[in-house]
């Protein structure tokens, strides 16, 4: 099975950390504004210092550990996804259920060159993140083709 790129867990680190420093600001704001000495001030303030600080920790410990447990898988017939960190999903999509494939890349993305492939099926999607973006654009060529082909 092939790994997503090796820039996710830079990109998952960021990310926690901008939620990091949202969550921080909002408490500090609060410390401000709320000058009354009231009890659920400080349980208000210190929940959201707490939320802080387990994002924090999420982004520095388990943004290694989400990269080395994604893996995928393409081929003909299906497409193999495995994920998850506590609870280990397999998730088996067969060519014949994916209607279409998209791409789709932000701002953190377009900096590392990586793309999120969406995989659409009749009950739903699924992402296959980080891919690097050449390889990225010839897995979503050879499943585009495979789904032609099907329906023709």
């Amino acid at each position: 099975m092939k790994k997503i790129s090796a820039y996710s867990r830079k990109i998952w680190t960021i990310k926690g950390l901008i939620t990091t420093g949202i969550f921080l600001a909002i408490a500090v704001a609060l410390n401000i504004s709320l000058e009354f000495n009231i009890l659920w001030k400080y349980v208000i303030i210190c929940s959201m210092y707490g939320l802080a600080l387990v994002f924090f920790i999420n982004s520095l410990i388990m943004s290694k550990y989400r990269y080395e447990k994604y893996r995928y898988q393409i081929d003909r017939e299906k497409i193999i996804l495995r994920y998850g960190i506590f609870n280990e999903k397999n998730v088996v999509i067969p060519m014949k259920r994916v209607k279409y494939v998209d791409m789709k890349q932000g701002v953190f993305l377009r900096k590392y060159r990586l793309i999120n492939l969406t995989v659409h099926t009749d009950g739903g999607y699924y992402v296959i993140p980080y891919l690097e973006s050449e390889a990225g654009k010839k897995v979503q060529l050879s499943i585009s083709k495979i789904v032609q082909e099907r329906s023709i």
